[in-house]
Formats: structure tokens, C-alpha cells, sequence
């Protein structure tokens, strides 16, 4: 069974809801970095990151606005790390990174997409001001007075709480949701190794190539003997059956997914290619 099966899962989710919003609103861009996901540059992806965006300030497309938090919330988390580096108090980066995309959300009118870096920019001046305004939030909650006065007027020092201390209710609770996940995951991965045995023998070696052993494409199309284009297709259609026998599985719509799933997978629809970058 792929290592990376929840990564592939998500790659192909993602490229056909892209390839279903660039449809939708005729977006030539969208449609062309649905085809390959992964092969997309830095400049490809903050170009992608402003298409999404514009979609949102202009037709308040919520699928718009989901794919954007996908794709853009690890560069988002680093820019709100990066400014918070400076503050003296612990402060979560991931609840600042939430804010971020609250007030993108909230203000998404002025918001000018014709340049392609036009997000990346934005979206740093807003991480920048938000991370200032919860360190100051944080600065106020913290400045209390060390010395406390008794109703007497006797002065005492004040007992300031260990922030650091172990509670072992926290312990506790952290460790239940951590067993919650690690269920969640081997559930999930026993549906996707299901579903991977319906691929054909040609697919699951190009998908292990791939994924587990981490070929180039280059490398992996030259040990199975065809055109890189060709690999690449292979991989989409194998990354697509995966997602819709898993879908089937996961709505209750469709069995189990075993041998009867295999024929029903063999006319599914073939769409475009969600590849990694690998040079």
C-alpha cells in the first residue's frame, strides 16, 4: 500500500474541484493548473493563489474561497510565524493564521487580482497587521501587577501561574484525541488500500514508482518504458479511481470496496492530469 495514500487522495480531490471551478466561470488559468497540480512553479502558484482569489471578491464563490485556504494556508502560516517571531509572548500561530483568513474573507472587496503576485502581497500585509494586533492583544492580557493589595492594605506578592506547568487534564485529553486520530487514519487507509487493489497492474506500478519510491517522472517512465505524458496520465487515472471508489465508500452509496468495486472502476471517467513536481 503508497505511503503517501491520504497525499494522493487529496491531490486528486483537489485537481478535479479545480478543473469543476475553472469550468464553471470559463477560467482558462484554473483549468490549466488543474491539469498539473504539482508541476506548478512558485510564480504558477501565487499566479493560482490571485485567480482563486479574484474568483471570491468577484462572485463570492465559496469553492473559490475553500481551494484558496488549500492551497495557500502553508505559505500563509509561515509569513504569520515569521511575524511572530518578534513577539515576546507565546501565541499560537495557527488561531493567528485563522484570523488571517477571517479578515480575507471579511474584506475581500479591494482586493486587485491583475498582477500575478497580487495574493502573496496582500495577504502578507494582512498577516503582518494581524500578528501585530494579537501580540498587542496578548501584551494586555499579560501586564498585571505583581503586587497584591489586601482589602487591610497589606501588600503581597501576587502568585503568577506557571504557563509551562504539565495539567494533567490537558495530558489526558490530548492523548484520547490522538488515539481518536490514529483510529481515524488506519480506518481511512484500510479504505484506501481497498481501493487500491482495484487498479489495474500497469497502474499500481506506475503509482508505486511514484509514490513509495519516489521516482522522478522522468526516471519512472523510462523503467516502465513509456512517454512521460503517458505516465503522467496513468498516475491521474489511478489517483482518480482511488478517489471515486473511495467516495463511493465514504457517502454509502456504493460497497465496500473489494472485487465488485474493480469493474465498476474500469469506466470511470478520465480526467486531467494532478502530477507531482519531481525533477
Amino acid at each position: 500500500m503508497p505511503s503517501s495514500a491520504p497525499i494522493a487522495y487529496r491531490l486528486a480531490c483537489n485537481a478535479s474541484r479545480l478543473e469543476v471551478l475553472g469550468a464553471e466561470y470559463g477560467h482558462e488559468r484554473i483549468l490549466f493548473a488543474s491539469k498539473g497540480l504539482e508541476d506548478l512553479s512558485p510564480t504558477e502558484k501565487d499566479r493560482l493563489y490571485t485567480d482563486l482569489m479574484g474568483l471570491f471578491a468577484v462572485n463570492q464563490s465559496q469553492e473559490a474561497y475553500a481551494l484558496l485556504y488549500e492551497f495557500s494556508q502553508e505559505m500563509v502560516l509561515k509569513l504569520v510565524r515569521f511575524h511572530l517571531s518578534r513577539s515576546f509572548f507565546p501565541i499560537d500561530a495557527y488561531d493567528v493564521m485563522q484570523e488571517v483568513f477571517v479578515n480575507i474573507y471579511k474584506y475581500p472587496k479591494n482586493f486587485d487580482a491583475t498582477k500575478g503576485s497580487a495574493f502573496k502581497n496582500w495577504v502578507h500585509s494582512i498577516a503582518r497587521n494581524t500578528a501585530l494586533k494579537v501580540s498587542r492583544r496578548a501584551q494586555r492580557n499579560q501586564a498585571i501587577s505583581l503586587i497584591s493589595r489586601q482589602r487591610d492594605g497589606a501588600e503581597s506578592a501576587l502568585e503568577i501561574e506557571d504557563l509551562s506547568a504539565v495539567n494533567p487534564h490537558e495530558c489526558s485529553a490530548a492523548k484520547e484525541d490522538y488515539e481518536n486520530l490514529e483510529q481515524s487514519w488506519m480506518l481511512y487507509l484500510h479504505f484506501y488500500a481497498q481501493a487500491f487493489k482495484t487498479l489495474s497492474p500497469p497502474e499500481k506500478r506506475a503509482l508505486h514508482l511514484v509514490e513509495v519510491e519516489n521516482f522522478a517522472y522522468r526516471d519512472a517512465a523510462a523503467a516502465l518504458d513509456i512517454r512521460v505524458e503517458n505516465l503522467k496520465m496513468r498516475i491521474f487515472r489511478a489517483r482518480r479511481k482511488i478517489y471515486n471508489v473511495m467516495k463511493r465508500s465514504f457517502s454509502g452509496n456504493g460497497v465496500i470496496p473489494g472485487k465488485s468495486s474493480a469493474k465498476a472502476s474500469k469506466g470511470l471517467f478520465v480526467g486531467k492530469h494532478s502530477g507531482g513536481v519531481r525533477e
